[in-house]
């Protein structure tokens, strides 16, 4: 696992994932070293995380917040709604090596709502392949109240500058 972002490398000496320098990095850590190592020291609950990252977000103006579709069919002349929020969870998939694998990502509203993150493969056979179009789910999701979740938040404000 990349040290930094805990996604799997790639084979060259930049992550993947991440975009860093590994060169420098004498051994790799193994998934469990690393997320024993990343895991927060933050005594406060999961709940109390989403908390204090909206109010930091929010005193900040709500640095690097995006808009994302949401996944509702509606009328080819209406506009499709979209969220506005925070990607804290990436979508994890790899689709031309073996194992497949497909895991949701999470995007958190400036509101304060989870939505589950999708994304979708197109342009077989076109010039800018592959290319991934990215959907929130229409209907918010309970959070995953996890330690995981408590160091993504941490991630993004640190990302945007924000500190807690």
């Amino acid at each position: 696992m990349c040290p930094f972002c805990g996604e799997a490398p790639g084979g060259g000496v930049f992550c993947e994932a991440c975009g860093r320098n590994l060169s420098e990095v004498e051994q790799l850590p193994t998934r469990a070293e690393w997320e024993a190592s990343s895991a927060p020291s933050d005594p406060r609950t999961p709940a109390e995380a989403v908390a204090g990252f909206l109010e930091a977000m929010h005193a900040a103006g709500n640095p690097g917040a995006e808009e994302v579709e949401l996944a509702v069919k509606s009328s080819p002349f209406k506009r499709t709604p979209k969220a506005e929020g925070w990607i804290v969870r990436p979508v994890d998939r790899e689709d031309f090596e073996e194992p497949k694998r497909y895991e949701p990502g999470l995007v958190l509203t400036v509101e304060g709502r989870f939505h589950l993150l999708d994304s979708e493969l197109r342009g077989w056979g076109q010039r800018d392949f592959p290319r991934y179009v990215h959907t929130a789910s229409p209907e918010p999701v309970d959070p995953p109240l996890d330690d995981r979740l408590q160091a993504e938040l941490a991630t993004a404000l640190t990302a945007r500058g924000v500190g807690v």
